[in-house]
C-alpha cells in the first residue's frame, strides 16, 4: 500500500478500541448521547473512524480520566471559550482535593483501628490518643470499653470525656486504687446471684467513686466543656443500656443489674418515680 493509502485509509471501531483502550460498546454509547459525533460509514455499512474522531474520542477519554463527569465533559466540549473549560478544571480540582482530604481522615482512621482494636468503632482518635498518652491498654480493657460505649451512647462528647476521665484516674494513686477495687469487685459478681447485696452495694460505691472523680476533676479544671447531665434524654439511656448488654464478653446477670443500678444512680434526674425500684425499708 502506497503512503496515500495510508493516508486515506479509515479504521473500524475495532482497531480505534484496540489502538485507544477504549472498549467499543464505551465508543457506541458517546455516539449514542452525542459526546463524539458519529463517523461517516463505508461502502458496507460500517463505522469508519479518520483522525477527527479518533482525537474527540481521545479528548473526551483523558478528560473523563481526569475526574469529569460525562456532563461536565459535555459542557467543555460545546465551551465558546477556554475559560469555561478552566472553571470546569477548576471545581474538578477543588473535587479532587475534598476527596484527598477524605481518604487521608480514612487512612487515620484505620491506622487508629490498627492500633487501638475496632472495639466497634467506639475510640475515635481524639479519644484513642487520650488513652495512648495516658499509657492506658484499649484493646485489653473490657470494663473501660464498656464504660466508654455507655457514655458515648448518652451523648457524643461523653466517649472524649470518658477517656480524659480515666487518663486523669490513671496519673492519681489513690483513684486508681479505688477504681481498681471496684473493678475487681465487678468481676467477683460473675458468680453472685441479681439479689446479692453486693449488687447494690458496688452500684452506690462505683457511683460515689464517679462523683468523686468529678469533684476532683472540676478542682484540678478538667473536663469542664462536659454536656450537662440534663441534655441525656431516655432515647439514649436505652442505647446505652443496649450497648452494655450487647459488648463482646456478655456480663453475668449480677453484673447487669449492677451497671442498670449504677446507671440509675448516676442519672437519677433522667428517671421518675415510677422507673425506680423499690428499696428496702421504703414501703
Amino acid at each position: 500500500m502506497s503512503a496515500s493509502g495510508f493516508r486515506d485509509r479509515p479504521l473500524s471501531i475495532g482497531e480505534v478500541s484496540e489502538l485507544i483502550s477504549l472498549t467499543a460498546r464505551t465508543i457506541r454509547y458517546y455516539h449514542e448521547i452525542g459526546l463524539v459525533p458519529e463517523p461517516a460509514r463505508d461502502d458496507a455499512g460500517n463505522r469508519a473512524y479518520r483522525l477527527e474522531e479518533i482525537s474527540r474520542l481521545l479528548w473526551v477519554q483523558r478528560m473523563a480520566a481526569a475526574g469529569l463527569s460525562l456532563k461536565a465533559v459535555r459542557e467543555a466540549a460545546e465551551a465558546t471559550d477556554d475559560q469555561c473549560v478552566q472553571d470546569l478544571l477548576t471545581e474538578l480540582d477543588r473535587n479532587l482535593a475534598a476527596k484527598e482530604d477524605e481518604l487521608r481522615q480514612q487512612r487515620a482512621a484505620v491506622a487508629q483501628l490498627r492500633a487501638f482494636g475496632v472495639a466497634n468503632g467506639l475510640f475515635v482518635p481524639e479519644t484513642a490518643t487520650v488513652l495512648h498518652e495516658a499509657g492506658i491498654d484499649a484493646r485489653g480493657r473490657q470494663g473501660e470499653e464498656l464504660m466508654l460505649l455507655i457514655n458515648t451512647f448518652m451523648d457524643p462528647d461523653r466517649g472524649l470525656s470518658g477517656a480524659r476521665s480515666q487518663a486523669f484516674i490513671e496519673a492519681r494513686p489513690e483513684l486508681k486504687a479505688e477504681s481498681l477495687r471496684l473493678e475487681r469487685r465487678f468481676e467477683a459478681l460473675a458468680d453472685a446471684d441479681v439479689d446479692d447485696p453486693r449488687v447494690e452495694e458496688w452500684a452506690r460505691e462505683m457511683a460515689a467513686h464517679n462523683a468523686a472523680v468529678d469533684a476532683a476533676e472540676e478542682e484540678a479544671g478538667v473536663n469542664q466543656e462536659e454536656t450537662d447531665s440534663e441534655r441525656i434524654n431516655e432515647r439514649q439511656i436505652t442505647l446505652g443500656a443496649q450497648a452494655l448488654a450487647s459488648a463482646a464478653e456478655q456480663p453475668a446477670a449480677a453484673q447487669l443489674r449492677a451497671m442498670d443500678r449504677y446507671i440509675e444512680l448516676s442519672m437519677a434526674d433522667c428517671f421518675t418515680e415510677a422507673d425506680q425500684p423499690e428499696q428496702e425499708g421504703h414501703g
